[in-house]
Parts: C-alpha cells; structure tokens; sequence
C-alpha cells in the first residue's frame, strides 16, 4: 500500500469538507432525481458533455471565421511547419498550434504572407471556401472543452462531496451560451479557461496532500496554461493572493507556522516549477537566443518577447466600448457589466448564492474558497490593473466558476430543513430556465445576451460579446438572394470579402448618411465609429445615422442593412 503524505496541521488545505449530514427528505421528484442523479453521475456528466460537443460542432459550417481566427491559425502553422514563432509572440503557441495540427493533417500549409492575417486567409481559403479547413481548426479546440467539463465535475465533487452536485455543475458550464460560444473558435480563449482552472485545481488538491506526483501534475498543467496564454501570469497570481489571504484571515497563523508549512513544501515546489519550466521551453521548440530585454542569450527568446508586447499593449490599452463610450483603457466596471448581460439571469442567481456559500468553512473546509477565489482573482486583476478590457470571453474562467458554485448551491437549497419543497420547486425551475435560455439561443451563442440587453444588446456591448465577424457568411448569401450588384459597407474585419464570401464590389460607408442602394453597417464598426476606413471620436450619447434610422432588416446579429433610393446626405 502506498504512503500518503500527512497534512500538517493548520496548512491552507488542512481543513477537510465535512460531509453535510444525510437527512431523509421527502419522497417526491426531487428524491428521485438526485438519486438518479447520485447513481448515474458520471455517465450523466458524459451525456451532457456529448450534447453540449454536439451543440458546439454544429456552428462550425454556419459562420464565418471571427477576427482573431486567422491569426492564431498562421502562428500554429508556422510553429508546425518552419519550427520559427516569429508572426506575433503576443499569445503563446499552445492553443494555436492546436488550431493547426488537424487542417495540417489534411493538407494545409502555410503561404509565406507578410501578415499572419494573410496568411491565415490564404490557409482557411485555399480550398475555395473556407468550411473545411475553419472546422477542422476549431475541431482543435474541443479537447479543452473537454477538460473544462472534467474539472467542473471533479472539482465540484472534491469541494462539495456531493456527486448530484458534480453533475448540476457540468450541467451549467454546459449550458452557458458564452462557453459554446468560445469553444467553437480556433481562439485561445477555451485553452487558457481548461489550463488554469487546471494548475488551480491541481495545485489546490497538492496543497491539501503534497505527495510528489501531485506536485509533478501542479507543474505540469501550470507550464501548459502559460503556454496557453499569457493571462495565465496574472491570473494564476491573483488568485492566490486571494486565496492566501482568506486562508489568513480565517486560520491567522504564526509567522513561525506559516514559515514550517512553506518550507515542508519547498522541495515539491521546486519540482513542480523545474516541470512548468522545462514544458515552457518545450512549447518553444527548446529555441536559445537574444532579446530586446536581454544582452545575451536566454531560453524561449520568444516567450520574454511575448510578455515585452502584452506589457506594451496593456500600457497603450485598447479601443473598447462599453454603454455607449468608447476609449483606449476600459472601465472598471466593464467586466461586471459583461457577466451581468451575457451570463443567463437564474445561473447568476444560483452561481452568486453559491460564491457566498462556498465561504462557509463548516460546510466545504478550505476547499470551498476555490471557486472565489477564481473569481475574485480575475476580476479584481481585470478590472484595476489590466487595461485591455475588450470582451467577456477574457474572463472565461468566471463563468466555470459560477457553474461548480452553482451546483454546490442546487443541492444546498434542495436540502433546506424548512420550505423544503419550495426551494426544490425553485432549484428544479431554476435548471429548466437555464436550459431554456441556452438551448434558444442556439446557434447564436457568441452574440448570446440575456433579458436584460433583450432587443438592445448593441447598447452594452460589441466586438467578440456581439459582432466579430461570425456572420459574414450570411450577409453574403442575403445580398445574393436580394440581388444587390455593390454595397456601402463600413469593414471591421481584414480581407478582401468580395472576394471571399462573393459579396458584391465594396465602397465605404458614407459617415454622413446612406447611400442609394444597400448600406450594410456592422455594428462593432459602427459602435468604435470606423466609417470607410477612419475612426470618428465621438462624445457618450451621441448616435450616428444608422443609429436613428430604422433599419431595412438585419442580417444576424451583427448586420443592419438600409436600402436608400435617395442620395448622400
């Protein structure tokens, strides 16, 4: 029999879940369902795993490639076919590389442009359109989905006891529009969510029984979300300072203690960071060489240059809208505005009660503090110190994290020793809600807004939360079927579309009013105030023209079009 490690006493993780007493509950649906629940919990984890793939497969032919799509597919083959990472090292290789291997495998190559945007285009088209080859990339991104759902599930298991739980959290991640939504992209986004909430899992259970293999797998899944994306650097941190300080505040160790519990640690946790190392180097192909920041040569050259441009970038910020505004730094207040309108309303509800909840140590230990930990960390990172606040899909880790809150939280209120069978009523219809709005907002996940953005989603947010590019596919095949011969367009996306998706031959969107014959306006365009080829500063509350016209119909959720017999304005 295998050794097990013993926990010291009063360590951060010491302090086990108490398994919440059984009580008899009432006969009636619910003791059925969370025994069927209880009974079946991994195959009904599974299930719901293969329906939410499903889901997710299903939108690959249906839209257009996104903005950044073409860019990571070019970095990922460059990396597989040149061994050089030299397009942008602003992302690492991991997620893109992923993007590439499967269009590679059947024949892909990369094309030698100037601009990883070229070359993207000229790898996704190459075929003539770009269905096939767009599939087969975000077929690469499925396996962090994957992954997602399994720390989901076993983190809330491990957190809560509780196998009904386990289940109900799956349930939820699996149900969240944005996470579809985000899974379904050849983008980084999906790698980073399944990579960190993995070095935190992993290295939350090392905490509370630091074996060596243990510390080996926190290593391991730590270099693999560095690599995934470079977030990873400051969310990993914020989260445990935040981590560490409830454990702090609650436990108020000695010096003397807290300095025993590191050093009984320090060993593995060396081994763990030599694994992280080493994989880092790994994922840059073990390249040597020099820096802008450094006078002699260093491991993974690429890796230093990466950080170098997200610092610059993040110092710059980035055009963002919000509400109206626009600026180059964001708003505080950006990310809790994005969770409130793109998250569905009773997940919010269920995943906020099950934040507050995991706090209680008597119930989850330190275990519990995981999941707010995660969304603390982020938010407090994203909102005051980063100031590239441009889409909900950069904190995709929160919605997770409201998903295993949310399933800890289901089974707590179903257990009420008073209003017993009201909480069940609401907990069941609660779920039925959240797979209501899911499943009607398919295939549209990306551009998903809950009731409080109903007929106005453009009023709070664009860009990747609404239109990035995603319907241009279908812009193109209603222009045909209207017989437009040319079109007044305000591009956002890069590309000759005309060319691409046969749009008819494009002329900029006149900024003073329509043209005669069809004006198409985009709305991430149109809200940054980009009109044939500028950008119009503009005061909050001013609106222009395409916003004080009815619209003649509009093309997904990302097109107006307007036919005008008169001439320009």
């Amino acid at each position: 029999m295998k050794k097990r490690a013993k926990v010291a006493a009063g360590s951060p993780a010491a302090v086990a879940p108490r398994a919440a007493p059984e009580k008899a509950i009432a006969a009636g649906y619910w003791t059925r369902f969370e025994s069927l629940l209880a009974r079946r919990a991994t195959w009904l984890a599974i299930g719901l795993v293969v329906l939410g793939t499903a889901r997710i497969v299903s939108t690959y032919t249906i839209f257009s490639h996104t903005f950044d799509e073409p860019a990571h597919i070019a970095c990922g083959m460059e990396w597989l076919e040149k061994h050089t990472y030299t397009y942008e090292p602003q992302h690492p290789p991991l997620t893109r590389v992923m993007t590439a291997v499967l269009p590679k495998i059947f024949g892909a190559h990369g094309w030698n442009k100037k601009s990883m945007w070229d070359d993207g285009l000229a790898i996704l088209f190459s075929r003539g359109t770009e269905d096939f080859y767009l599939a087969l990339a975000r077929l690469g991104i499925l396996p962090f989905f994957w992954i997602t759902c399994w720390i989901a599930y076993s983190c809330t298991r491990w957190i809560s006891g509780s196998a009904p739980a386990a289940v109900l959290a799956v349930f939820l991640v699996t149900m969240t529009p944005t996470v579809l939504a985000h899974a379904g992209l050849a983008t980084t986004d999906m790698g980073l969510t399944a990579m960190l909430l993995l070095a935190i899992y992993s290295g939350w259970h090392w905490l509370e029984e630091p074996v060596w293999w243990r510390a080996a797998a926190f290593g391991a899944s730590t270099g693999l979300a560095v690599l995934s994306k470079f977030s990873t650097l400051a969310f990993f941190p914020s989260i445990a300072v935040v981590a560490l300080l409830l454990w702090l505040g609650f436990e108020r160790p000695s010096v003397k203690r807290l300095a025993g519990l590191a050093l009984e640690r320090l060993p593995q946790g060396l081994l763990a960071a030599a694994i992280a190392a080493i994989l880092i180097w790994a994922g840059y192909l073990f390249s040597f060489g020099k820096t802008a920041d450094f006078s002699f040569p260093v491991p993974a050259p690429a890796l230093f240059n990466g950080i170098d441009e997200v610092n610059k970038h993040n110092s710059t910020g980035h055009t963002t809208y919000l509400m109206g505004a626009v600026n180059n730094t964001g708003w505080p207040q950006f990310y809790l505005v994005a969770l409130a309108v793109k998250t569905p309303l009773p997940m919010l509800a269920l995943g906020g009660l099950g934040l507050g909840l995991l706090f209680s140590r008597k119930r989850y230990g330190t275990r519990g503090w995981l999941a707010p930990s995660v969304v603390l960390g982020i938010l407090i990172f994203s909102s005051f110190f980063s100031q590239i606040r441009i889409g909900s899909r950069h904190v995709l880790p929160v919605f997770v994290a409201f998903g295993i809150a949310g399933g800890c939280a289901a089974i707590w209120l179903a257990h009420l020793p008073k209003r017993r069978g009201l909480a069940q009523g609401g907990v069941a219809l609660t779920l039925v809600l959240v797979a209501a709005c899911s499943l009607a907002a398919h295939p549209n996940y990306l551009a998903y807004f809950n009731v409080i953005a109903t007929g106005k989603p453009e009023a709070f947010l664009v860009d990747s939360d609404l239109d990035w590019g995603q319907d241009t596919k279908r812009l193109a095949k209603r222009l045909k079927e209207l017989g437009a011969t040319e079109i007044y367009f305000n591009q956002f996306a890069s590309g000759d579309l005309d060319k691409l998706y046969g749009l008819p031959p494009i002329h900029p969107l006149d900024v003073n009013g329509p043209r005669p014959g069809w004006n198409v306006v985009g709305l991430t365009a149109l809200k940054l105030g980009i009109f044939g080829g500028t950008r119009y500063a503009y005061d909050p509350g001013f609106q222009f023209w395409p916003e004080t016209i009815q619209p003649t119909e509009r093309v997904g959720n990302s097109y107006w079009l307007f036919y005008s017999n008169a001439g320009a304005k």
